[in-house]
């Protein structure tokens, strides 16, 4: 695991792009991403910069590496898990090799594939390759979007890196506030991609490849995420077969390590089936890691996770968090999540990762599964609106009145059964500013309800995908919340402690297969994922298996918040002259602030937690990011 950055010159007579000490800056502002090594390139037209953890070949995997004519050069973030039959395949057409890392083979893959050779590759990678004699250069992220690569440009120079920040200390970066990236961010708790906060800064999207040549910049598919459909010819028993013998093997190509590598233990059934089947591909015990809240009651899972690892015998090491503690900075924690996320799993991951670094470099853990499978209440309520969909249309036009009039407490859901498409049904779930929402927050919204950016989002994503309720609801979910949501945590939080997390369930090839297997095998009679309860029964002890879902921290966001939020609320939001003034009606939200802490279920603390974060991101992150104007090297 690593974190690359580089600028590419579009056009003109090649030239020097970038001074020494600023290309400097902006691989040293990730060596919390790779603290054991740093390289560099330079040449006219071109630069590259690299922070490693080593993890393949700790002796002579240093990056970047180019190939036997030094022609052709790479750097890479993350891991390649085919890397071995490809070094075979391509030693066999000749190339030479100086080490076992799996970034090595990048230069050579290229010049036996140009442009299409991110196909050949299995893992989770953001990739940079500078072609010197056609003068081209090729950003490349992966197809699930586990590892993230923005890019900016400026002038004739394209910047790019694995952090916001780095773009931002070098000091080329425009700064203006994305005002609709900003509505979408308000929307979900998250800024979905291609966008950023900042105008002038996009996040490259899964599977997809950038590609600077002939004066010219254009991005290209590579890989689709697959849409649903059936495959007529299997029955249940071979899809739940089938299932975990491809889990299993995506499992087994994580194991690939020289450095000491455990797992992520949350006492559900992702993680544990993940554990189980690393156990039983393992020689030794495995170290798995679990984080708890001491007040949580019947949602802190630390005896559940206790349980599984003593059923695998696995080496053991957990942490128990108070709501009342103190610890958590929240600035810290914005600055290492790089862009504003509304998501407090964070606080707990990040502690976690904190643990899990003390004893390994590299865990495994289940993230994925709910939006592969169908694992979240929502999946469920899109699951009743299949069924909602088949009553009379009389029947539904009653549904819909009687909607409208629903508590409070059941409003979203009620909109959700009776909405007429897949993009409204997804709306009335997700979105914060709808009309279940805060009107006149926003004080230029890009549409009167304030769904503008966020409904925009969701039509890039749904393509064309039928209106089945789960189907399209999972095809959303693991192209956006999984991707700018909860994969951005998970890389910001566990690169913060230089600790590479690996995500089985996230394999294309177990992707491809899930989106073959009907949407009532998912959730079949309000039992969510049904079939991979199934592929677990005989691995994962039954208790695990049959008990409720309580998911990674999320059911004390609200308790947490009601401890700790309003010394933050008056530090942040009440300041004379808060940053986020110049984008939400300062009277909207102090009404919010009444109405969110006044109960800690009380429906409004999503959004004001979101609030929160744009505002310390706004406040803080970004003065720390910019360079101070003394320090930017003349150019």
């Amino acid at each position: 695991m690593c974190g690359i950055c580089g600028i590419v010159q579009i056009e003109g007579s090649p030239r020097r792009v970038v001074s020494d000490e600023t290309l400097a800056a902006m691989t040293d502002a990730m060596t919390h991403r790779g603290p054991d090594d740093r390289g560099v390139f330079t040449a006219d037209g071109i630069a590259l910069g690299a922070r490693r953890l080593s993890i393949i070949d700790v002796e002579y995997g240093h990056q970047p590496f180019a190939s036997e004519g030094e022609d052709v050069w790479a750097v890479q973030n993350g891991e390649i898990f085919n890397h071995g039959p490809l070094r075979e395949r391509l030693a066999g057409n000749g190339h030479r090799f100086q080490s076992r890392c799996d970034t090595e083979i990048l230069p050579h893959l290229y010049e036996e594939y140009g442009t299409e050779f991110p196909k050949q590759m299995r893992g989770m990678f953001a990739v940079a390759v500078w072609d010197e004699r056609r003068r081209r250069a090729m950003l490349v992220r992966d197809r699930l979007g586990v590892k993230p690569l923005y890019f900016a440009r400026r002038g004739d120079l394209l910047l790019f890196a694995s952090e916001l920040k780095s773009l931002l200390v070098s000091g080329l970066i425009d700064v203006r506030l994305d005002h609709e990236a900003i509505e979408a961010y308000l929307s979900f708790g998250f800024v979905p991609g291609p966008r950023t906060p900042l105008l002038g800064v996009s996040k490259l999207m899964p599977g997809e490849s950038l590609i600077v040549e002939k004066e010219h910049v254009r991005t290209e598919r590579y890989w689709q995420y697959p849409k649903p459909t059936l495959d007529g010819d299997r029955t249940p028993d071979e899809y739940r077969e089938g299932l975990l013998e491809k889990l299993e093997e995506s499992v087994r190509l994580r194991l690939m390590s020289d450095v000491p590598l455990g797992a992520m233990l949350s006492g559900g059934l992702d993680s544990s089936l993940i554990v189980g089947l690393m156990a039983r591909n393992m020689d030794g015990p495995v170290d798995t890691f679990s984080v708890g809240f001491a007040e949580a009651g019947k949602n802190n899972e630390l005896a559940d996770a206790r349980h599984v690892a003593e059923v695998f015998g696995t080496r053991h090491h957990e942490l128990e968090l108070s709501y009342t503690d103190e610890t958590l900075d929240l600035e810290e924690l914005v600055w290492h999540l790089d862009e504003p996320v509304a998501d407090l799993s964070a606080v707990a991951f990040i502690a976690l990762c904190r643990l899990a670094r003390r004893h390994v470099t590299v865990a495994l853990s289940g993230q994925g599964a709910d939006e592969l499978l169908g694992g979240y209440p929502k999946h469920r309520a899109a699951a009743i609106s299949g069924i909602w969909k088949r009553f009379p249309p009389a029947a539904q036009a009653a549904g819909a009145r009687a909607a409208a009039h629903a508590p409070s407490r059941f409003a979203r859901e009620a909109l959700a059964f009776t909405a007429r498409d897949p993009v409204q049904r997804i709306l009335a779930l997700t979105n914060q500013l709808g009309p279940l929402g805060r009107p006149g927050l926003l004080l230029r919204p890009s549409t009167p309800d304030g769904v503008g950016a966020a409904q925009r989002s969701l039509l890039q994503r749904l393509d064309g995908v039928g209106d089945h309720p789960l189907a399209a609801a999972l095809y959303v979910d693991a192209q956006l919340g999984l991707v700018d949501d909860m994969l951005q945590y998970f890389d910001r939080a566990s690169m913060a402690y230089s600790l590479e997390v690996r995500v089985p369930f996230l394999d294309h090839e177990l992707v491809e297969f899930c989106a073959r297997i009907p949407p009532g095998l998912k959730v079949r009679r309000l039992r969510t994922k049904h079939i991979l309860k199934q592929a677990a029964r005989g691995i994962v002890p039954d208790r695990i298996i049959d008990k409720p879902k309580i998911g990674f921290m999320r059911q004390s966001v609200g308790s947490w918040f009601q401890a700790q939020a309003a010394r933050a609320v008056e530090d942040y939001l009440l300041q004379p002259q808060p940053r986020y003034a110049e984008l939400l009606d300062r009277g909207a939200v102090e009404r919010l602030i009444r109405r969110g802490l006044a109960a800690p279920d009380a429906p409004e603390r999503h959004l004001l937690l979101s609030i929160l974060m744009l505002e310390i991101w706004l406040s803080t992150f970004l003065p720390r990011a910019l360079p101070k104007p003394a320090s930017v090297a003349v150019r």
